[in-house]
C-alpha cells in the first residue's frame, strides 16, 4: 500500500494506504552536492529543477534529474535516467544509491512491472538497509512485502468505449463516494486520490469472488498499529466508459477498515478506488454529485503544480510568501497539518493551546495534543482559500505525515464548484463557484 503514506487518516475519516518512506541520505553532509541531497529529503523540488540545469552531463546529474522526474510524473525518464547512474553510485555514494533503488521501485510499480519494484526493495533492504532511517525503515520493510505479493500480477492496462461520467454522492463519513458494479455485486466504494491502490475489505473480496493471495503483507497505521493485508486482481473494473483490466486491490480485514464515525458509531468500509485508476484516467474532475475524466487540459500551465511522492499525490501551495508542499487527500473530510509546519511557522500558534484530539484510521484511534488554527489562508494555484479550524501536530507522528507540511482534505475544497486533477500536466485546479471572485 502506499506503504509509506501508512493506512491513516486523520480525524473524521482517516485513510491512506503508502508505499514506503524515502531513505534519507545519511551522508548528505560530506557529500559532493550535499546541497541537493537535502533538496531530496525536504521535498523542496523546486530548488532540485533548478540546480539540475546546471548539473554537468555525467551519473550524478542522472541520479538527481531521475529523482526529480519521478516526482515530476515523469516516469520512463526516470526509468532511464536512474537506471544510468545506479552502477557508478554504489560504491561511490550508497546513500544515494538506496534513494536511487526505492524511487525505481516506485517507478516499476507505476509501470506494473511488478517484479522489477520486487527486484529493486530486495536489492536495497540486502544492501542498503543502513542508509534507511530507522524510523522509516518498517514502511520500506511493508512496501517491500506488498511488492513481493505482486511479483506475477499482469499489468494493468485501460480501454474508452465512452465518456466517463458518473454519479457520486457523500458517505455518512463524508467521503465522496460511488456505486459500481463488479462482478454482479453493486455497492459503494470510495473515491480517494490519496489511497495508493484500490482497497477492499475481506469480506468484500468473498462477495466478489476474488482469490486473495496466500501469501501476507503489512502496512501501519497513524495509531502506529500494523494491518495485515493480502493481494488480489480484479479482472475487470468498469468505471463510466473506461475498463479497467488487472486492477490491484489491497485486501484488508474487515476491523481494519471498521471506522468511527461518531461518538458511539462505527462505519464499515469495503471498497475504496486509489491512485493507479485515477492516473490512468489521466484527468479527473469531481464536481457537484458527479466525477468526470477526460484527456489533459487545454490550459497545461492552470492551477498549482501537482507533485507524487511515491503513489500519493502532492500540491505546492503559498504559504506567507513561501511554496510548501501538502499531501492531497480526497478521502480525509478535514485538513491535518504536520509536525514541520508547526516547526517552521512558530508564530502562528503563540497564541494557542494545544488540546487532546483523536487521529483515527486503519488499525485504531490515537489521541494526541494538538493545536486548532482559527483560519489559515493558502494560495492554491490562482485560488486563495481559507482553512477554518485546521488541526496542527506539533509533535512527530514517526509516520508519513511526518515528511510533507500537512495532509489536505475536502475542507481545501469546500465553496468551490469542482477540482481536478490533471496527471498528464501534473496540475491541479479549482473553479470557484458561480458569482464568486477567484485570486
Amino acid at each position: 500500500m502506499k506503504c509509506r503514506r501508512r493506512l491513516a487518516r486523520a480525524l473524521a475519516f482517516a485513510f491512506l494506504v503508502s508505499l514506503a518512506a524515502i531513505a534519507q541520505p545519511s551522508a548528505q553532509k560530506t557529500s559532493p552536492n550535499g546541497q541537493l541531497d537535502s533538496a531530496v529529503a525536504e521535498l523542496r523540488y523546486e530548488d532540485l529543477a533548478d540546480a539540475v540545469k546546471s548539473l554537468p552531463a555525467d551519473p550524478e546529474q542522472d541520479y538527481f534529474a531521475g529523482v526529480l522526474a519521478n516526482r515530476e510524473g515523469r516516469v520512463q525518464e526516470s526509468i532511464r535516467r536512474l537506471e544510468a547512474a545506479l552502477p557508478s553510485i554504489r560504491k561511490a555514494n550508497p546513500a544515494r544509491a538506496a534513494v536511487a533503488l526505492h524511487t525505481l521501485a516506485d517507478d516499476y510499480v507505476k509501470s506494473y512491472r511488478y517484479r522489477d519494484a520486487n527486484s529493486a526493495y530486495q536489492d536495497l533492504l540486502t544492501h542498503f538497509r543502513h542508509e534507511v532511517d530507522t524510523a522509516e525503515l518498517q514502511g520500506l520493510e511493508d512496501d517491500a512485502s506488498v511488492a513481493k505479493l505482486l511479483v506475477d500480477a499482469p499489468a494493468q492496462s485501460i480501454s474508452f468505449d465512452g465518456p466517463v461520467q458518473i454519479k457520486t454522492y457523500h458517505s455518512p463519513l463524508g467521503t465522496i463516494d460511488t456505486d459500481l458494479a463488479v462482478n454482479g455485486v453493486t455497492g459503494p466504494w470510495i473515491l480517494d486520490t490519496g489511497a495508493n491502490f484500490s482497497v477492499v475489505s475481506a469480506s468484500y473480496a468473498r462477495r466478489l469472488g476474488l482469490n486473495p493471495s496466500r501469501g501476507e503483507g503489512q502496512t501501519q497505521g497513524i495509531s502506529g498499529a500494523e494491518n495485515r493485508l493480502h493481494v488480489a486482481i480484479l479482472p475487470e473494473l468498469r468505471i463510466g466508459g473506461a475498463t479497467v483490466r488487472n486492477v490491484v486491490l489491497l485486501v484488508l480485514e474487515d476491523g481494519s477498515l471498521n471506522v468511527q464515525s461518531g461518538k458511539d458509531t462505527h462505519y464499515q468500509i469495503n471498497a475504496i478506488v486509489g491512485y493507479p485508476l485515477f492516473q490512468a484516467l489521466q484527468r479527473v474532475t469531481f464536481a457537484a454529485g458527479e466525477m468526470s475524466a477526460a484527456g489533459s487540459a487545454d490550459d497545461a500551465s492552470r492551477g498549482a503544480k501537482l507533485f507524487m511522492e511515491d503513489l500519493s499525490p502532492l500540491i505546492e501551495c503559498q504559504f506567507r510568501g513561501r511554496n510548501l508542499l501538502f499531501d492531497l487527500d480526497t478521502g480525509a473530510s478535514a485538513s491535518v497539518l504536520s509536525v514541520r509546519f508547526y516547526r517552521d511557522f512558530p508564530e502562528a500558534f503563540r497564541s494557542l493551546s494545544p488540546k487532546p484530539d483523536g487521529l483515527a484510521g486503519a488499525g485504531g484511534v490515537k489521541i494526541v495534543e494538538a493545536y486548532h488554527l482559527p483560519e489559515m489562508m493558502l494560495e492554491v494555484g490562482d485560488q486563495a482559500v481559507v482553512l477554518h479550524n485546521a488541526t496542527a501536530l506539533p509533535v512527530a507522528q514517526n509516520t508519513w505525515l511526518d515528511k510533507t507540511y500537512g495532509n489536505l482534505g475536502r475542507d481545501l475544497m469546500e465553496g468551490f464548484r469542482s477540482f481536478t486533477l490533471d496527471f498528464a500536466n501534473m496540475r491541479f485546479a479549482m473553479a470557484p463557484a458561480a458569482g464568486a471572485n477567484g485570486k
